[in-house]
């Protein structure tokens, strides 16, 4: 699909937007995700904190955690992430009893394979891992953490004493075994930032706020339609360049009524090819695979998605302190006997093994509402395609009205068989000999009434 296909599209969602209302307001817990701005100077300024010396970090008592609060919500979270780390904490607007769930993951990649699909495969795969993270960070704070642990430490001497000296031998070993896994419903995030730090390292920030989660219908004069059409077209403009590999999704307010759009993403390798006709086919498979994945996307926000974490490390340690060795020596006539043996200097030896594994699960299931379009296209490098899939509950109501009109509307009524014309032309056949030709299909715009 070409990028004018999706800007015409899109106007079609605008043009649903914009009937909704003419104007909105920003509530104190608002912002506007960074990653939704096709400036960069813009997306800087987004990540700003605009007042650090208004930020501060006091513990909540009904939370029983720290909350960082600032005048915006925007700063509070921007002070978060100002030094991208993985994890997961929580911003409020200051005065505010309403809270904001923000949570970081990270992912990495190789950027120098000789093969440089294989990096971009794995650099995709590194904001997913990421994106995932995040999600296992924001279940573990929501749900609590259950437990199973077990440590365990072993300590063994042994002293052999004669008439000239005593030797000491002495050993120690602790293990520690740990299990924790956390489970939880999540819906209503979106994506705030992104960050790829160039050497291989991606982070991804998931925001969840009352708004994000539906809980606020808050109207009153102040931001145009303009602006809520510009926020889209920045939307796609990043689609289209490419920016960032879209992971998760966004919200936009409805113009006048407090409706909320969510927008779902999903993005595809593109694979490369010589040939023409199989480069085509390449091209499609990765804008179904980035449609797939911008629906599924969107599925996980607004029907929500299991998230599951699980994490397991063992690590043993053993010390061992010794003066002498102990020999086995087998007599025929006397069976085995142990002999002691002194060592020339004292050995000292220390030995660690861990082992660790993380395993984060995120499950979707649900049926979509009606009216659902989504929308694919491929960057301009051809490197990548990307996906958006937009709900807008209004428009869904519109396409059940619809549906319902199908599915009673008689259009085609029986008519009799028609006879066979006299005289008519035999079918074509190919002569032997005859060369076959491919001839250009048609193409160009039906024009019709709509």
């Amino acid at each position: 699909m070409k990028c004018s296909s999706i800007s015409l599209k899109a106007s079609t969602v605008l043009l649903l937007l914009a009937m909704c209302g003419a104007s909105f307001a920003i509530s104190a817990d608002d912002f506007i995700p960074p990653v939704q701005e096709d400036s960069a100077a813009r997306r800087a300024e987004l990540l700003t904190v605009s007042n650090e010396s208004a930020v501060h970090v006091s513990r909540s008592a009904s939370l029983d955690a720290e909350i960082t609060a600032a005048p915006t919500l925007q700063d509070a979270i921007n002070a978060i992430i100002a030094k991208p780390k993985q994890g997961c904490q929580f911003a409020g607007v200051t005065g505010y009893a309403a809270s904001t769930i923000v949570a970081t993951g990270m992912g990495t990649y190789n950027p120098n394979y000789e093969n440089v699909m294989a990096s971009r495969i794995e650099q995709r795969n590194a904001y997913v891992v990421a994106f995932m993270r995040a999600k296992s960070e924001m279940s573990r704070t929501l749900s609590g953490i259950t437990i199973e642990g077990a440590t365990y430490f072993e300590q063994d001497s042994q002293s052999e004493t004669t008439s000239a000296k005593t030797l000491n031998n002495l050993s120690m070993s602790l293990t520690e075994r740990l299990h924790q896994w956390a489970q939880a419903v999540l819906r209503g995030y979106v994506t705030y930032a992104v960050q790829d730090d160039g050497k291989g390292r991606v982070y991804v920030t998931l925001v969840s706020s009352p708004k994000t989660r539906g809980q606020v219908r808050r109207v009153s004069d102040g931001i145009t339609a303009t602006d809520l059409r510009s926020g889209l077209n920045a939307v796609i403009a990043e689609i289209k360049s490419g920016l960032v590999p879209p992971v998760g999704g966004r919200i936009i307010e409805v113009p006048g009524t407090g409706e909320i759009a969510w927008v779902g993403f999903g993005s595809s390798v593109v694979r490369h090819d010589n040939e023409p006709d199989v480069q085509a086919e390449l091209e499609l498979q990765a804008e179904q695979i980035a449609e797939l994945r911008a629906i599924d996307g969107l599925a996980g926000i607004i029907l929500g998605d299991t998230t599951r974490w699980e994490a397991h490390a063992d690590e043993s340690t053993k010390r061992m302190i010794q003066s002498f060795e102990t020999l086995q020596r087998e007599d025929p006539t006397r069976g085995t006997e142990q002999e002691i043996r002194e060592l020339e200097s004292r050995r000292r030896e220390m030995r660690n093994s861990l082992s660790s594994s993380e395993t984060v699960s995120s499950l979707r299931r649900g049926t979509l509402p009606p009216g659902i379009t989504p929308q694919t296209d491929i960057d301009p490098d051809g490197y990548f395609a990307y996906g958006i899939a937009v709900y807008l509950p209004s428009a869904s109501d519109r396409a059940a009205e619809a549906k319902r009109e199908m599915d009673t509307t008689r259009i085609v009524r029986p008519v009799k068989p028609a006879t066979p014309a006299p005289n008519a032309p035999a079918p074509q056949t190919v002569k032997p000999g005859q060369k076959l030709e491919i001839k250009r299909g048609p193409s160009g715009v039906v024009e019709q009434s709509l």
